[in-house]
């Protein structure tokens, strides 16, 4: 039996580790305060001995390549770090301190792809190794982290194409643990993929304003939970400072939480700042659950051939989009953004919005000429609703987009 142990999922305030791009990158205010937190927080939870604990995203680096919309190689040459190495030897050495798995996650270098850097979820055991790393599937739209999806032919042929390529899970003595980072906690699929590979709790790190106080953060982690019969430690981000003055970045809204694999909320913290939730982890409970219980128990009814024809049809956003460049910056971002849009609506998987406006009609003579008239509709205003027409040139880089490629 694995026996009831403490979960901390930890929530701390962090300072971007750069404020130019030029600027050496110091991680060490960083370090140094999840050091203290970390010792704080397993003194604080020793109700059942600690056994796992969780950082918030950013915890080491802040956000800097997000917040300022650095090119993507730049960052990859200093200010990323590499997993294993000086920053995540700190942490080992609380891990073996204290007899701890701890799971963070970093933006990290690859040796197999120079100048691309990967939003990176890891695992330290007791004996202060790194024994997973998982790197982020998905990605919002001002994250220029490269994903194995924009590099899939290279990745598959280097790694293959199963679960462990994409879904890689730790087996430990306290659970099977995998992770999923922030955007990625919006699809079900990806907790779904971590749970077919054998994962028992589900680290899911952090997400931003409006989504806590509105509640989609609380809901999406009780459902990932719920969904596949899994622990999810869900940890937020503190508060956030972008430059020497103190100016707060991201605003995260807090509410770190642990939830239980029937999908209720074991312990849940509504501040913002520096906090934790800890709570009992019980993995022969879980165990008994998914192997008995006729209710809340998903995965025994799973029918993989009626839900291939969903999937078969998904293949939207257009892979290899890094294979031959680092991502792109956040404009060129957007523009695939709406493409991706566009198709669907042109598949019928969308309907487009109505109120679509007729093409700016020609000036009288004489009157002034409307300074909108005179700017081409984009791809972005005609998926928004805002015009009927697309401008000659937005029509030709349809010709040539990727999604058209796939």
């Amino acid at each position: 039996m694995t026996g009831l142990y403490n979960a901390i999922a930890l929530q701390t305030d962090t300072t971007d580790c750069k404020f130019r791009v030029e600027d050496a990158p110091d991680y060490e205010r960083n370090l140094r305060h999840l050091e203290h937190m970390i010792d704080m927080a397993v003194l604080h939870s020793m109700e059942y001995p600690p056994r796992l604990l969780a950082l918030c995203e950013g915890a080491i680096q802040g956000f800097p390549d997000e917040i300022h919309d650095w090119e993507s190689a730049a960052y990859a040459r200093s200010g990323a770090i590499d997993i294993p190495g000086p920053e995540t030897d700190r942490l080992a050495a609380k891990a073996v301190k204290w007899n701890l798995y701890i799971v963070g996650q970093a933006k990290a270098r690859m040796p197999e792809f120079p100048d691309r850097f990967f939003n990176t979820g890891f695992i330290i055991d007791p004996n202060g190794e790194v024994i997973l790393q998982h790197r982020k599937n998905v990605v919002f739209t001002i994250e220029h982290t490269t994903t194995p999806h924009d590099l899939w032919d290279q990745w598959v042929a280097m790694f293959g194409d199963g679960l462990d390529a994409f879904f890689p899970v730790a087996r430990t003595p306290i659970g099977n643990i995998g992770c999923l980072i922030c955007m990625e906690g919006n699809y079900p699929e990806i907790a779904r993929g971590l749970m077919m590979n054998g994962a028992e709790i589900i680290y899911r790190p952090s997400s931003i304003e409006n989504k806590i106080s509105t509640g989609i953060w609380q809901i999406q982690n009780q459902a990932r939970a719920l969904d596949n019969n899994a622990y999810v430690i869900a940890p937020n981000t503190g508060f956030h400072t972008i430059d020497a003055d103190g100016t707060r970045g991201f605003v995260t809204g807090g509410h770190p939480m642990i939830v239980d694999y029937r999908g209720q909320i074991l312990h849940m913290i509504r501040d913002q700042g520096d906090a934790f939730s800890a709570a009992a982890i019980n993995i022969d409970g879980l165990r008994q659950h998914r192997a008995g219980a006729r209710h809340n128990n998903w995965a025994p009814h799973m029918k993989g051939e009626l839900f291939r024809a969903v999937y078969d049809k998904m293949a939207v956003w257009p892979k290899n989009l890094a294979a031959d460049h680092p991502p792109q910056r956040r404009e060129a971002t957007e523009e695939i953004y709406f493409q991706v849009v566009r198709k669907l609506q042109e598949d019928g998987v969308q309907v487009p919005p109505q109120g679509r406006s007729e093409a700016t009609p020609e000036p009288q003579e004489g009157s002034a000429t409307p300074a909108a008239a005179t700017q081409p509709n984009s791809l972005k205003d005609y998926i928004l609703g805002r015009t009927s027409n697309l401008s000659g040139d937005e029509e030709e880089d349809q010709d040539r987009d990727p999604i058209a490629a796939e």
